[in-house]
This record gives structure tokens, C-alpha cells and sequence, in this order.
């Protein structure tokens, strides 16, 4: 906190001049912090708020009173002033709403989690299905085939059964795939 000589020697203005600066403010809602002797205090932003107003006047690009209805504009807005009773609804509201706009993040957010966490589970009903039918076809495929009916020829005159030799047919192997591979 700054006393008015301080601020008054900084900003290289007369004490009344801060004091007319500091009224003009007030008329326009803000309250300074006082000492036990009712000497206003100021804040850093309270400061430049006043260097401002000195600023924009000495330039010529506004009047005294635009200055000031600007500044005080800036002071109302600041959150960085210190707490004070005029400041403590303005923080307590704007917490609030920080606090609105966080819940409503957080609550989007679960329902994008949940979202995800169903389109996971689709997929991965969608993918168990697809192991299930693999595997049932690499059962159709590994599943012993059942031996044809031989078919028996006519009997053919003993003649032709000496000239020819009986032909045997081969026995189906009904073992595994990898058990034939594997030659076990």
C-alpha cells in the first residue's frame, strides 16, 4: 500500500491534484482502503489507474472525466486488487463461475469417456465374435473326415484278376493336422 506523499512524489503531482484524482474515482465507485486518520491508501493498481488518467490527459486524446470513468472501469474489472469488502463479491462471482465453467469441462469430458468406453466395447464384442467364427472354421478344417463308403466294383471274371493286380485302397488318416505334419 502506498501512502498519497509516495504516490504523489512518484507520479511528480501536487497532493491536491492526487486528491482531486482519488475524488473523481470515488464518484465513480471506487473505495479506497483509509488509514485510522482517514488518509486513503492506494493499491499498485490503484496507482497506475491514477498514471493512467494523468497519461490520457496529458496527451490531449481525452478530457479528464473520460479518463477517469476509463480507469475506473479498469480498477472495477481488475481482479488483482487487493481483497477488499467491494472486491470480496466480485471474486466470490468470479469463482463461481470458474467453478461453473470447470464442472461443465469436467462432465463434457466423462461423457466423451463414456462414449469411448462404449465404442471399445462394440469393438471388442465385434472382435470376439470374429475369433469365434476363426475358430470355428480351424475346427471344420482340423475335424477328421469321415471315411467314404468304398465302393465295391463288380466282380470281374477270374481271368482279368490274374492279369491285374488287386489295387488296395488306402486307409484315411484321422490324425491332426499337426499330428500329420508333425508325423506323430
Amino acid at each position: 500500500m502506498l501512502t498519497p506523499s509516495e504516490v504523489s512524489a512518484k507520479l511528480k503531482i501536487q497532493p491536491s491534484t492526487l486528491r482531486k484524482y482519488s475524488a473523481l474515482l470515488e464518484q465513480e465507485g471506487i473505495q479506497f482502503q483509509r488509514t485510522h486518520k482517514n488518509a486513503r491508501l492506494y493499491t499498485d493498481s490503484e496507482y497506475i489507474a491514477i498514471e493512467s488518467i494523468i497519461a490520457a490527459v496529458h496527451s490531449g486524446k481525452k478530457s479528464l472525466e473520460e479518463a477517469v470513468i476509463e480507469a475506473s472501469k479498469g480498477l472495477k474489472k481488475s481482479v488483482s486488487v487487493a481483497p477488499r469488502e467491494r472486491d470480496s463479491d466480485d471474486i466470490a462471482a468470479a469463482t463461481l463461475e470458474e467453478v461453473k465453467r470447470l464442472k461443465n469441462q469436467l462432465q463434457q469430458q466423462e461423457e466423451r469417456q463414456k462414449e469411448r468406453d462404449m465404442m471399445f466395447v462394440e469393438i471388442l464384442e465385434k472382435m470376439q465374435k470374429k475369433i469365434d467364427q476363426i475358430e470355428e472354421q480351424q475346427k471344420q478344417l482340423l475335424a477328421p473326415v469321415p471315411e467314404e463308403l468304398e465302393l465295391k466294383a463288380p466282380e470281374s471274371s477270374s481271368q482279368e484278376e490274374e492279369s491285374e493286380p488287386e489295387t488296395v485302397t488306402p486307409k484315411k488318416d484321422t490324425r491332426s493336422l499337426w499330428a500329420r505334419i508333425w508325423n506323430k
